[in-house]
């Protein structure tokens, strides 16, 4: 028989107690109060008459005559109705004045006395059910429901049942078991295999050895269950007082704890064999899948290298020709020579003639680009599997007429400079991409003017990179039946604000601003207004648009001068009544479920502001880039305006601040979300797209160059919040090397950091490291400490000797078992800095200013760890920030990607902003920072306590920060093996588990987690 551990306890207990009173065959009627439906009682007593009552009887149990539904406090029974009453672990869930109650109807009911068990307010007691539930938590997200009801009703203290008991003259028994240590253990046991039936045969062994080996030595204090025998006859007591002394209380033997110990290790690592066999599974499946795909498309591989072969064939031709056309070529190269020699005194005309061929040249130069742009097109789409170009009879006519052409262009070539030659090639680059996507031309033009050719190339790939990642994008109207659902949880609402929607109008066509005002009419949240204010507008089609205007929700007024969009928005607001504000564009649309899913959080959440996620809508409705946003991320938008749209905040927030200011036109909403944030006391993010932002001409959502001022004016909003929360002088922000992204930077102290990098052998890693940090730093006070864990190699040792030549750097031996946490809190204790950089010894650094930006930023008081943007050998992304959840339990978001700048699905890799943690392959924390959140578990032996201590930094307040322009070579662990112990994998999984629960507040839960490019997750 196998029962778990802890009701073998109760139920053994009152099984021996009942058997040493018993006279010889002797039948007992028992009644179990609290037995709800397991019947275990009937395990252990046989042969009495047993009944069972709890205060709700499952249905399947009513018709079964040995269960009573009723209440313990007040039963439906009569005096002495049974011998025995058995109360086991029911007394802690009887709210404390109900309780003696509790114990009086118990000897009313029963004969001879009743066995009462449960745990009580002793030593350590309740700090032990504190970290059990804890544990269960943070597997599965919620409390553990006994726990909580303990929690709830506060465990009874057992000097106030002695003293009922000694006040209304019923004598008992009392006497403890089940040492607070086991029962931890057990119960967590117990926790660690819920609901996860594949352990379950392996916890009832466990059970089964703590049942037959451990119970009877169960004696060690404290204890967690007390047990009463309380009987009117002495006789009896005398009996079980006689048993309960004649037992060995001597405690458990040591051996057989460890044994208990070595069958919980054995479950842990089941339980991570489990997790991994379900996640490779998993992948089998979807490896099954891609497999079916992947014959597929060697099927049509198939038919396309033979239409591939078809057009080789063709080129091959072609190739021969040509090859014709370079003899002739040279025949006419050697006779022009000849003829050169003999004219010399021709040379003006020649002149002449070579101006003429530079102006023919561009026109040639582009007839057989296009050929060439032809032909490479039709490989291409051959290679990714798409229809094959017909080669048409022109190509070859097109040839011949280039290849006689050929004598000039070449030695137009020969004339070029080489400097010149590479900037075609980077122009025809361009021309490609452009040609691909002719959309992009107008808009390519705009950015060769600002910013040059390069910046055109970057630009393309990141417009290019947003259509692979957002290819799927797919809005859905709302259903009727959605909207029915929408409408019955306004009803339930307990706020229903009126939600004034601010409109600032010039000269906007009026069919954008139509769509606008529709949008807002076909909310399915009622209570809202427009107040529009028309900035003096000289379109007469505006303003016979305005005047047709017939809806009292509608409130619109008209300013007799043109005062900018701040004044208007001013006004807007002024003539409206709502409590809180929401701002919308005359020209963008909202979704109908918008203002729902606003006043949805304001009844959740009461946040002062709220916003959205939101896309963009073109000319023709079509809906696309849409940009799903991190929760509040305060250095994110110290970076860049990412709050955008749809912005909502309450009007006694904006009137605090003094609204909006007109020296801010252009990112006053920018200057205005500043402002709020520093005094806000909630910020909420809606992870939903609920706002389309117009592409026009007009607007920065299609050219950013639009509004040249906005960014300037970004720049003015964004020093003076610096100095506003950081004083004067110690904090200020330049532009970024991109439009409306800004670097923040703080000045403080000079301060040593200390740089600590373990490492065994590897010097041919380590030396490049070293020698980068000392050529490349500009920072001046800082010291290396490199802890060296077992080296072996010769070659090690003799380097570690040249180091003496080197003032900053220290070799600290640390000759013990590989754990990362643990030799980097040894190098914290040798250090003598004020901030830590712990850095892998196969990393090189790039940015000069590197240590300073890590130093500034970690020894704000509001920070916990800062990290950086660190690049493969190919200059490909290894680490932008980790999100916790991607991949099934954390990696690095934008890996493999190239460092490039865009702005949809997600925010950019280029853009400071803030992370749930970084990698401890290049990681800032100060020694400040540290004193307030502890060192590094030393659990974990080789990844995840990185992720741990940021996850902890959270937990005390603080924040944590990415910030790309600290900028390192990664050659990804090249001095370790990629084995990772099962206990990193349990310990992630406790460490993560709220966030692998409820999502990573800094990414967003529209994105992907099973890619690291951030790609939208429509369709998972």
């Amino acid at each position: 028989m196998i029962v778990p551990f802890d009701q073998y306890q109760r139920y053994m207990h009152t099984s021996d107690l009942i058997n040493t009173v018993r006279e010889a065959g002797q039948v007992f009627s028992i009644l179990e109060v609290g037995a709800n439906e397991h019947k275990n009682l009937e395990k252990f007593l046989q042969d009495d008459v047993l009944t069972y009552l709890d205060i709700v009887v499952p249905e399947h149990l009513k018709q079964d005559p040995s269960y009573i539904e009723g209440d313990a406090t007040n039963m439906p029974l009569g005096d002495n109705e049974f011998d025995f009453i058995v109360a086991l672990d029911v007394f802690e869930h009887i709210s404390g004045p109900l309780r003696n109650t509790f114990v009086s109807e118990l000897m009313r009911v029963s004969k001879y006395g009743f066995i009462l068990a449960a745990p009580f307010n002793t030593t350590g007691v309740e700090e032990a059910e504190i970290r059990a539930n804890k544990f269960f938590e943070t597997m599965y997200g919620f409390n553990y429901q006994w726990l909580e009801e303990h929690r709830e009703n506060g465990l009874p203290e057992i000097g106030e049942l002695i003293d009922y008991l000694n006040v209304s003259h019923m004598p008992y028994l009392n006497f403890s078991h089940g040492s607070l240590k086991v029962w931890e253990k057990m119960i967590k046991i117990h926790f660690l295999a819920a609901g996860r039936t594949s352990l379950y045969d392996y916890r009832a062994t466990i059970d089964d050895y703590y049942n037959n080996y451990i119970y009877n030595a169960d004696y060690g204090e404290p204890c967690y269950r007390n047990f009463f025998f309380v009987s009117k006859s002495k006789g009896l007591l005398d009996k079980a007082t006689a048993f309960v002394s004649g037992r060995s209380t001597r405690g458990l033997d040591s051996d057989l704890y460890e044994k208990l110990t070595q069958l919980e290790m054995d479950l842990v690592n089941l339980s991570s064999f489990d997790l991994i066999h379900n996640e490779y599974a998993a992948k089998n499946e979807g490896i099954l899948q891609k497999d079916l795909q992947i014959n597929n498309l060697n099927n049509e591989l198939t038919t396309q290298v033979q239409k591939t072969e078809e057009l080789n064939k063709v080129v091959e031709q072609l190739g021969i020709e040509l090859t014709n056309s370079i003899h002739k070529q040279k025949e006419l190269l050697y006779e022009n020579d000849s003829l050169k020699v003999e004219n010399e005194n021709n040379s003006k005309q020649l002149a002449l003639n070579i101006d003429a061929v530079e102006k023919d040249r561009a026109s040639l130069k582009e007839e057989l680009f296009n050929l060439k742009q032809e032909l490479e097109r039709s490989l291409r789409e051959l290679e990714s599997s798409q229809q094959a170009l017909v080669i048409k009879d022109e190509y070859i006519s097109q040839l011949e007429h280039v290849a006689q052409q050929l004598r000039m262009k070449n030695r137009i070539k020969k004339m070029v400079p080489k400097a010149i030659r590479k900037k075609a090639r980077l122009s025809m680059n361009i021309i490609k991409k452009l040609k691909n996507n002719p959309a992009l031309a107008k808009k390519g033009l705009q950015e060769v003017r600002h910013n040059g050719l390069r910046s055109l190339n970057n630009k393309i790939q990141s417009v290019m990179t947003v259509g692979e990642l957002t290819s799927d994008y797919v809005t859905h109207d709302i259903s009727f039946d959605d909207s029915e659902l929408m409408k019955s949880e306004i009803d339930l609402f307990f706020k229903k604000p009126l939600i004034s929607l601010v409109i600032p109008v010039y000269n906007v066509a009026p069919k954008w601003l139509d769509i606008a005002i529709k949008s807002v009419k076909d909310q399915i949240y009622p209570h809202w207004e427009i107040c529009i204010v028309d900035d003096c507008s000289t379109n007469k089609e505006t303003l016979q648009y305005l005047e047709s205007i017939r809806d009292s929700r509608i409130k619109i007024m008209r300013l007799d001068e043109n005062s900018g969009i701040s004044d208007a928005s001013n006004k807007a607001v002024s003539i409206g009544k709502g409590e809180y504000i929401a701002l919308l564009d005359n020209d963008d649309e909202i979704a109908t479920n918008a203002l729902f899913e606003v006043v949805k959080a304001i009844n959740e959440f009461d946040a002062d502001i709220m916003y959205s996620d939101e896309d963009k809508v073109d000319i023709h409705g079509v809906k696309k880039n849409p940009l799903h946003k991190p929760d509040w991320s305060p250095d994110l938008l110290r970076s860049q305006m990412y709050i955008g749209h749809f912005l909502v905040f309450k009007r006694e927030l904006f009137e605090k601040v003094g609204g909006f200011r007109t020296a801010f036109n252009g990112s006053q909403d920018y200057d205005l979300v500043l402002r709020m944030s520093e005094c806000a006391q909630r910020i909420h993010h809606i992870p939903k797209v609920l706002y389309s932002w117009r592409e026009l001409e007009t607007s920065t959502a299609a050219n950013p160059y639009s509004k040249p001022y906005a960014h300037t004016a970004g720049l003015a909003a964004l020093n003076e919040h610096l100095t506003r929360v950081y004083g004067d002088g110690n904090a200020y922000a330049t532009e970024d090397d991109h439009l409306f992204v800004y670097d923040s930077r703080y000045r403080t102290d000079s301060v040593k950091v200390s740089i600590i990098i373990p490492t065994k052998d590897k010097v041919e890693l380590l030396e490049p490291c070293i020698s980068s940090i000392l050529q490349k730093t500009t920072y001046a006070d800082y010291e290396i400490l490199i802890i060296n864990n077992n080296s072996v190699e010769k070659e090690t040792f003799e380097w570690f000797e040249q180091q003496k030549s080197r003032s900053v750097v220290r070799i600290i031996d640390a000759n013990y078992e590989f754990n990362w946490s643990k030799l980097n809190n040894h190098g914290i204790r040798e250090a003598s800095g004020d901030v830590y950089v712990f850095l892998n010894n196969d990393t090189l650094i790039i940015s000069e200013d590197w240590l300073q930006r890590l130093m500034e930023k970690a020894l704000r008081e509001d920070v916990g760890t800062v990290g950086g943007l660190l690049l493969y050998e190919d200059n490909t992304i290894q680490h932008a920030g980790v999100v916790i959840g991607l991949g099934g339990w954390a990696d690095h978001i934008f890996k493999g990607m190239k460092p490039n700048h865009f702005g949809s699905p997600y925010v950019s890799p280029m853009v400071t902003r803030n992370v749930t943690a970084s990698t401890g392959a290049c990681l800032a924390i100060s020694k400040r920072t540290l004193d307030k959140i502890g060192l590094f578990n030393e659990e974990f032996i080789i990844c995840g306590s990185d992720v741990e201590i940021s996850l902890r930094s959270i937990e005390h307040g603080l924040v944590n920060i990415y910030d790309p322009h600290v900028r390192l070579y990664h050659l990804e662990s090249k001095s370790r093996s990629s084995y990772i112990p099962p206990i990193d994998f349990e310990l992630s999984k406790f460490f993560y588990g709220p966030y692998l629960e409820k999502g990573d507040p800094y990414y967003n839960r529209n994105l992907s987690l099973s890619s690291v490019a951030p790609k939208l997750a429509q369709g998972e």
